[in-house]
């Protein structure tokens, strides 16, 4: 991101919208992954989503969370809940927001809705070169993954699926 301001953030936060949902439409279409029913484990740092004998795989890095009933952003940084593994790389995210003085980057928690929960995980995914991301309810909760590295496996051969 460049020096300049207000609306170069701006600007640069709507093209990192932008390129986020172009690499997850590519990757929903590439894998035919619309309807798919998913997993994720969070200590594996992988999301699967699930056909009759394969599953195509992703490394997630959770980003953060929505609570609907505290009207919060967490970010994953800050959240004990969330294995190391699940937000590797996230400090990187944090330090661009350190970098260039971007405090909803660096602030742990804030009042937020489901629109700015959205774009904190397309300017993640930016700074990540993340090949998309995903969003995914859990309760009160909605989780917002980047990911990266999609494979398919067969389904017998990712443990963590079949124990």
């Amino acid at each position: 991101m460049e020096a300049g301001g207000e609306q170069d953030c701006g600007r640069w936060s709507r093209d990192a919208v932008e390129l986020m949902q172009s690499r997850s439409r590519a990757f929903v279409e590439k894998f035919a992954l619309s309807g798919r029913a998913f997993r994720w484990d969070l200590d594996a740092g992988q999301i699967a989503f699930i056909s009759t004998e394969h599953a195509v795989l992703a490394d997630l890095c959770v980003v953060g969370s929505i609570s609907e009933r505290e009207k919060t952003f967490l970010w994953a940084w800050a959240n004990e809940a969330i294995p190391r593994r699940a937000q590797e790389r996230l400090h990187d995210v944090r330090s661009f927001g350190e970098r260039h003085d971007l405090g909803l980057l660096t602030t742990a928690e804030w009042t937020a809705t489901q629109a700015e929960g959205m774009e904190m995980l397309a300017v993640a995914g930016r700074v990540l070169d993340a090949d998309g991301v995903f969003v995914a309810p859990a309760g009160d909760l909605t989780l917002f993954f980047v990911l990266h590295r999609f494979r398919t496996q067969l389904l017998s051969e990712v443990a963590w699926l079949t124990s």
